[in-house]
């Protein structure tokens, strides 16, 4: 069971991000590897599934990355209240998700090779964005996280912490649609707000 609780502050949300990365590699790299290749007609094996969060997770590292002032000048100002986590996830899985909302370009889980090894491949990717997450988000200030603005594909613009908490959010729901594919008990994602 992964519980993510509410993180806030800037350091909630690091060490929700590294007991997150490490509880999802470990829950990814105790699927068998048949399993982990597997999945039914129109449905992402698991390893697309991760697939998918790596690909998700490199705008967030990029943007995280790229000096704050560009992000300014290319997105505005924030002009709406800023959100909790429980928020976020209301909005996209209520919104977003209920009104026909999906992954498309390029976070669509495309190449992924049913060959030995590729597992382990995958998973070493994972661990890479994570500690690359760390390391990007360590630039920023508790207080910049609501000052600046990144595009979601379908949520629209969101404060850098609001995209944080959707991606520790999308992280898990991810977790929770691999349970359901393997017939296992999803996830506890995070404490009642």
């Amino acid at each position: 069971m992964i519980q993510l609780g509410n993180p806030y502050t800037k350091q909630e949300i690091a060490a929700a991000f590294v007991m997150e990365f490490t509880a999802v590699h470990t829950f990814f790299a105790a699927i068998d590897e048949a399993q982990f290749l597997a999945a039914p007609e129109g449905v992402w094996s698991p390893a697309e599934n991760l697939v998918h969060l790596i690909k998700s997770c490199a705008p967030v590292i990029m943007a995280l990355n790229i000096p704050q002032t560009a992000l300014r000048i290319r997105f505005g100002w924030v002009r709406h209240e800023l959100r909790t986590l429980a928020q976020v996830r209301h909005t996209y899985v209520n919104e977003a998700l209920a009104n026909g909302g999906r992954a498309g370009g390029p976070f669509l889980p495309e190449g992924v090779e049913p060959t030995a090894g590729t597992q382990a491949r995958i998973l070493a990717k994972w661990q890479e964005k994570g500690t690359e997450l760390q390391a990007a988000l360590e630039k920023w200030s508790d207080k910049a996280l609501d000052h600046y603005l990144l595009p979601h594909p379908l949520l629209g613009k969101m404060t850098v912490r609001e995209i944080l908490f959707f991606t520790l959010y999308h992280n898990l729901h991810h977790v929770n649609d691999v349970q359901r594919l393997l017939n296992q008990s999803e996830s506890e994602w995070f404490a009642s707000a």
